[in-house]
């Protein structure tokens, strides 16, 4: 299984570099042609300055182009209507210009001259000796090429660094995009074979139960009494578990169904805690309502009792003779908390992260203690779907305390849905 999501977050790394490749060579591509294009732009700028110079020293009759020491890099030249070289002041090693046509319009040309790249400008001339032939004034490219490929140098270091760095960036976060699913599917199959064991025990329990009673079926059926005793405890522990997973399955799916009301969450404590005492009484643990104040939430009444039920019970089963559980119900700034603290050994640190997993015990031996380790599970998911929290505080030696914390219903909010209820009452027309 390790190596099924080796594979995937390789393909996760590969892809998300693959994506990263694309965009980077696109960007560099278009920094580069916006580049070339800026200093191309700069040049052709230059060579026509550097004609219209030229034609304003040569002068009105246009006898003579350029000068000795021509400087700037720049370099004019002078061809006929037949592209031949008639005027060329700086000696440049061009007999011809098949490019240049006299009579055309005024034009740009990058051409090769004596093994490097050159910039030309040319502009026909109409007047003077020179009528009919074509002022060419050029620029070798050589200097913008060096920049160009230094630019390219750096462009190439700094992505294949940049490269190199996403790829451990790719790989480090397809592995946590990948560690909840691997967690949770680690988990599910956990909670797979918890399930099976959970199953298979009342079902063991059952069939053997039945092959007994089938060996025995001329007996008559008060004779077998105990083993129907345990055929129907143990149908009874295959339904609770099947309703537990049940409510948690909904629960997952958002489905869940609570019918909200306006509950006094003290007087629904209290209810809870009269109902469990003769429990409290036969694990031979005081079960007490130490402290309630009156306050409301909006909320399921019986989806919270359900709750409240499994924490007091879980309390119960992990307290010692002569220990305490007390129960507490206080306001906390904007929420109503239900508190549920027993006298207990605690549980150790290592246990409170997982200790709403379902099927999760902190002690294994409990496994027949007649949980399935569900209920704190369902505990939370309940409390979860009012948009609550549950939170459990341990501490080895100093006992549990699970706690519930509920947003408390405001009395402006409470005044205005009595009045829209009775908004709705009156305007309901009368029935015959």
């Amino acid at each position: 299984m390790k190596s099924i999501f080796a594979q995937t977050r390789w393909r996760l790394a590969g892809w998300n570099l693959a994506v990263l490749v694309l965009t980077m060579v696109l960007l560099c591509a278009a920094m580069y042609g916006a580049f070339y294009r800026s200093l191309l732009s700069q040049v052709d700028r230059n060579l026509q300055g550097n004609a219209q110079e030229t034609i304003r020293e040569a002068g009105e009759d246009q006898a003579h182009f350029g000068r000795e020491g021509y400087e700037g890099g720049f370099f004019a030249l002078v061809v006929d209507g037949t592209g031949q070289v008639v005027e060329n002041p700086q000696q440049v090693q061009l007999t011809s210009l098949a490019l240049a046509k006299g009579g055309q319009s005024m034009h740009f040309e990058t051409v090769p001259i004596a093994g490097k790249t050159s910039r030309l400008y040319i502009r026909p001339l109409s007047a003077g000796p020179w009528a009919g032939s074509s002022l060419v004034v050029g620029q070798s490219l050589a200097p913008e090429q060096n920049a160009l490929h230094g630019l390219l140098l750096v462009v190439l270091a700094v992505g294949g660094t940049g490269l190199l760095a996403a790829l451990f960036a790719a790989w480090f976060l397809s592995g946590k995009a990948l560690s909840p699913i691997q967690r949770a599917f680690q988990q599910q199959r956990e909670f797979t074979a918890d399930a099976s064991h959970e199953l298979r025990t009342p079902l063991t329990v059952m069939r053997t139960a039945i092959d007994l009673l089938a060996r025995h079926r001329d007996e008559p059926l008060s004779n077998n009494q105990d083993l129907l005793n345990d055929l129907r405890t143990e149908m009874e522990r295959l339904e609770h578990i099947a309703s537990d997973l049940l409510t948690l399955a909904r629960s997952d799916a958002a489905k869940l169904e609570l019918a909200v009301a306006n509950v006094d969450l003290g007087g629904l404590a209290a209810e809870c805690v009269r109902r469990l005492i003769p429990l409290a009484g036969a694990h031979g643990v005081a079960l007490q309502l130490e402290r309630v104040e009156p306050l409301r939430v909006e909320a399921d009444p019986d989806r919270i009792e359900q709750a409240l039920t499994i924490l007091l019970d879980n309390a119960l089963k992990h307290t010692p003779p002569q220990g305490q559980v007390a129960v507490t119900v206080r306001k906390h700034g904007g929420e109503a908390l239900i508190e549920v603290h027993d006298s207990g050994p605690g549980i150790p640190a290592e246990h409170l992260d997982r200790i709403f997993d379902r099927f999760y015990r902190a002690d294994r031996a409990r496994s027949r203690d007649g949980g399935t380790g569900l209920g704190l599970a369902i505990a939370k998911a309940l409390v979860d779907a009012h948009g609550g929290r549950l939170v459990l505080e341990s501490r080895i030696g100093q006992g549990t305390t699970a706690t519930i914390a509920l947003r408390l219903v405001a009395a402006s909010s409470l005044a205005s849905r009595v009045a829209h209820l009775a908004g709705r009452r009156m305007h309901q027309p009368a029935r015959d």
